[in-house]
């Protein structure tokens, strides 16, 4: 597996292990919108927004952005 370091157009960063090349997940990830924020259960419809991803780093030593 390997890693791989997202970050969105506002800032926030997760990691997450992925199989593939540098190529394929630069590819699966740049660009793409995903949900980010935290889930509050009283309000279960707010505190997510969709971002972009901007930049993805592959095992801490190559990275790509946007």
């Amino acid at each position: 597996m390997n890693k791989a370091t997202l970050t969105t157009t506002s800032g926030h960063t997760w990691s997450t292990s992925i199989n593939g090349s540098f190529e394929d997940v630069c590819s699966y990830f740049l660009g793409k919108r995903f949900s980010v924020g935290s889930y509050d259960e009283t309000k279960p419809n707010e505190g997510f927004t969709l971002e972009a991803v901007t930049s993805v780093t592959y095992n801490d030593t190559q990275t790509a952005t946007l």
